[in-house]
């Protein structure tokens, strides 16, 4: 299985995606993944500074729970990631009092709140099936939103605590690395 970098919002007549030119990652639409939801664009001025996949989300102001289908290979472990930035894409400077879910399947996984910035919620699973479903869920506290959801495969013996009935989320995280604020990211996988 390969990586699955999702552009939300992407409009699909860009069938191929883009390649990310910091990074070299290769995001397409998510129009293949999920079939409910609208596409914007973030406000103006707010993309600036930040990565591409930044500048679109898909917003779901209608159900309570809407999933996105990502490809996987059952018994194999994943990571997967959402981002989310409000971006004032809606006009009415709500980033506050924002506040959905997010589900892996059936189970609870995060909460998102105050997207006035870009966050990164991260989680790390075994696949059930050859598909896995990644639900943002409204809990009536605003539109829930997604900027971009990444699939990435693990080998077996990392996190070997990871189980098929079990997930496990970021807490936290540190860089205790060098100083320098370039990222390298998946350089050998493009």
């Amino acid at each position: 299985m390969c990586f699955v970098s999702i552009d939300c919002g992407l409009e699909a007549t860009n069938i191929s995606g883009y390649v990310d030119i910091n990074y070299g990652i290769v995001y397409v639409s998510d129009e293949p993944y999920i079939d409910s939801g609208e596409n914007h664009k973030v406000a103006a001025g707010q993309e600036s500074g930040r990565q591409r996949p930044i500048a679109t989300l898909r917003s779901f102001p209608s159900g309570r729970r809407n999933c996105y289908s990502l490809p996987t290979d059952a018994g194999a472990k994943y990571l997967v990631r959402v981002v989310t930035f409000y971006g004032n894409y809606d006009g009415r400077n709500s980033s506050s009092t924002l506040r959905f879910d997010l589900h892996l399947g059936a189970n609870y996984w995060d909460t998102v709140y105050n997207s006035g910035r870009d966050e990164a919620r991260e989680a790390i699973f075994v696949a059930w099936a050859s598909w896995a479903p990644v639900c943002l869920v409204n809990t009536g506290q605003g539109t829930p939103f997604v900027s971009s959801v990444e699939l990435r495969p693990l080998g077996r013996e990392l996190y070997p605590h990871v189980m098929a009935n079990q997930s496990m989320r970021t807490y936290t995280r540190y860089s205790l690395g060098p100083t320098k604020a370039d990222v390298t990211r998946y350089v050998c996988h493009p």
